[in-house]
């Protein structure tokens, strides 16, 4: 098992597919997204701040899965929404997913 961090996205824009090692890499990535999308040059990452995740990842639903080695994340999209899953080789397979609620 391994433990990756992703995130499904509800609004329409650009969609992301993020696998990420911790959660704050995939906090970093979404801040990133959000704001460096049109114009990288403008935000670095050393600009990232909890108050700007907080500000940007409101349509963003982060999870923690608990990814069996055989098992990996399906990502799909339409008109910019994004969202996974976990795309099972065997139905006896236990990869655990948790919803991580943001305060």
């Amino acid at each position: 098992m391994k433990k990756v961090f992703v995130a499904n996205k509800s609004s329409y824009g650009l969609e992301f597919f993020e696998e990420c090692d911790t959660l704050d890499e995939l906090k970093r990535a979404i801040v990133y997204h959000e704001i460096g999308r049109w114009d990288r040059n403008d935000y670095t990452p050393d600009m990232y701040t909890e108050e700007l995740f907080k500000e940007h990842s409101g349509d963003y639903n982060l999870c923690e899965v608990d990814l069996h080695d055989e098992e990996q994340i399906a990502w799909y999209e339409y008109d910019g929404t994004s969202w996974f899953k976990i795309e099972k080789i065997d139905p006896k397979l236990l990869s655990k997913l948790k919803w991580i609620e943001e305060e």
